[in-house]
């Protein structure tokens, strides 16, 4: 098995539509997802892997047999990107999905501090761990809209225990594709098949937009892929470029100890029982109720402090070889911010071994990719 790091940059922007319907019969309006799903990537790479595959045996691949050939396709981390015209991606081209310990009121960044309370207000009342979670009080204000993204420096900021200084982080501009159907017959639009796809656009004046792909691939494959590749809804193409392996290295400004640890999905996570991370279970800590266990790359027992989870992502998806869509996921948001205490009470080390570290399910995907940050439990019990 070999390994390849490169970016995917798409040329004619990109297509990846969510789960929502068509509405109406004559006009039809699709949704796309702000940035493509992990499952997105891998299904456009095995699909490359496996034209790869014809064009060195010379054979047609049954459904059967390109389901089984390209299934050893695996992804490792995933970023988002965005340099100016004429740069080699570097870390500082990295963009991260924006915490949602994160709020702004009035123009002024704001970090929610989960704290203790006794009032039951999360579920149901037999659900006496989730009870005793903390939560944040919300400022007074109507928050302000947040970007989707925040540049590799914000992140880190953050991820000190910091409030980043404001930046400007360039919006994908989304644009609407009309497609008609013409009758041969009437030289008119077929009922049914007016509609319009979503397009996110990748290309402006300052710069573009690309996804930084690190994957596994069943044999020995140099230049991996060749060409161009489909991506998304209509194979939109994209062409790929090398990277060099520090695109995906842990900063070397994160902090070397925490009392706490704060934990941001850097990529949609698959967990057993929804919201709650793999490896958690009900148990006690202080005499009260609350969810312990162990993490990956966790040595010592953990407690579940807080979990700040946006709705959740519903993932719709095709299986090529069977003609037919698969079962409808839903999946923990990037973004999803979790925040743990030692059971013992001792600091968190050596966070950096955590940097975009796999949780949950679906790992072959690219699911469940971490960021660890510092986090004081003492400001939310003040």
């Amino acid at each position: 098995m070999s390994h390849a790091r490169f970016a995917l940059l798409p040329r004619d922007g990109l297509f990846c539509k969510d789960g929502r319907g068509w509405y109406t019969s004559d006009v039809g309006r699709s949704h796309a997802h702000v940035w493509p799903p992990p499952s997105t990537l891998r299904g456009a790479l095995r699909a490359a892997w496996g034209h790869s595959l014809m064009a060195r045996t010379q054979e047609v691949l049954t459904p059967e047999a390109w389901e089984r050939e390209t299934r050893g396709v695996t992804l490792g981390p995933l970023l988002a990107l965005r340099r100016p015209w004429g740069h080699r991606f570097t870390p500082e081209h990295r963009l991260w999905p924006v915490p949602a310990d994160a709020l702004s009121v009035g123009g002024q960044l704001r970090r929610l501090l989960p704290r203790p309370t006794d009032v039951a207000t999360l579920g149901p009342d037999d659900d006496d761990a989730l009870e005793a979670l903390w939560y944040p009080p919300l400022p007074p204000g109507k928050p302000d809209p947040l970007p989707p993204f925040w540049t590799d420096e914000c992140m880190r900021c953050w991820l000190r225990g910091e409030i980043p200084a404001p930046q400007s982080v360039p919006e994908l501009v989304r644009r609407n594709d009309v497609r008609v159907t013409l009758d041969p017959a009437t030289q008119a639009a077929m009922p049914g098949m007016l509609y319009q796809a979503e397009v996110l656009e990748t290309l402006d004046r300052s710069g573009e937009w690309a996804l930084g792909v690190e994957c596994a691939l069943p044999e020995e494959a140099p230049g991996f892929p060749r060409g161009l590749v489909g991506l998304g809804g209509k194979r939109r193409l994209a062409v790929a470029e090398p990277v060099d392996a520090e695109l995906f290295t842990a900063p070397g400004d994160l902090p070397k100890r925490a009392p706490g640890l704060r934990l941001v999905l850097a990529t949609p996570a698959e967990f057993q029982r929804g919201w709650l991370p793999d490896g958690l279970k009900r148990g006690e800590h202080e005499g009260r109720p609350a969810w312990v266990g162990l993490l990956p790359g966790v040595e010592d027992p953990v407690v579940l402090r807080a979990a700040l989870v946006p709705r959740p992502l519903e993932l719709s998806t095709w299986d090529m070889a069977r003609r037919k869509p698969r079962a409808t996921r839903r999946l923990v948001p990037a973004g999803a911010t979790y925040f743990f205490e030692k059971a013992d009470g001792h600091d968190f080390t050596a966070l950096q071994t955590l940097w975009l570290a796999a949780w949950g399910g679906g790992r072959e995907e690219g699911l469940g990719r971490v960021l660890p940050g510092h986090w004081n439990p003492e400001e939310g019990r003040t």
